[in-house]
């Protein structure tokens, strides 16, 4: 191995170790937690069987869980979550969505802690239902309340991903630094010795 690559390794390596130490220091700790509850849509309980088979098979369907589904997630209600959350409104998101093939409706709301989360959700669910269940009506509405300390943090990438990610950067950035002070150098002793300054192509790079 010649003195020029050489030095771009010893460049490179140091590039890999500092990146990947700072990707350890760095790397995100997740910051949003997420609540959420399942709400069924079931036939009217005073229906006989003969009418609750037949509303079972409209319920299938689809369409009347992904119509409750827009309605939970509805704009309207975030701004009374985010009060209840005591958090902006930028800070916490809500979404719903029905699930294929049943008649469950998923509502989430996220916010950047669990306490956030679940106070958010509790609200839209109080508020939004009795709209949902007159629209479905004649369809009843159930929510599915869950348990407390419900909410769970967002995943995040984890510490030895980010450090190896920076640290391949590091490497990159670290043999280019290398081969720049390598030509840098050669060239000023060309100049220092008198002999014309010429290009430097290592070979392989």
């Amino acid at each position: 191995m010649t003195k020029q690559r050489r030095t771009i390794v010893v460049f490179a390596l140091i590039g890999a170790v500092l990146g990947a130490a700072l990707g350890f220091l760095l790397a995100p700790r997740s910051h949003w937690y997420q609540a959420s509850a399942n709400v069924a849509l079931l036939p009217a309980p005073d229906l006989t069987t003969e009418q609750s088979s037949a509303f079972w098979e409209v319920l299938t369907r689809g369409q009347v869980s992904r119509t409750a589904a827009v309605l939970f997630n509805d704009p309207r209600w975030i701004p009374s979550a985010a009060n209840a959350a005591k958090v902006p409104q930028a800070d916490l998101s809500l979404s719903a969505a029905a699930l294929p093939d049943t008649t469950i409706v998923v509502v989430t709301v996220v916010a950047h802690s669990a306490d956030a989360a679940e106070a958010g959700l509790n609200d839209v669910l109080n508020r939004a239902t009795p709209d949902v269940a007159s629209l479905a009506a004649p369809y009843a509405v159930k929510v599915l309340w869950p348990p407390q300390n419900n909410a769970l943090p967002l995943p995040s990438p984890r510490r030895s991903q980010v450090g190896a990610a920076l640290a391949l950067g590091g490497l990159l950035i670290g043999g280019g630094v290398g081969w720049f002070f390598t030509r840098s150098r050669g060239r000023r002793n060309d100049a220092a010795s008198g002999r014309p300054v010429r290009e430097e192509v290592l070979p392989g790079l």
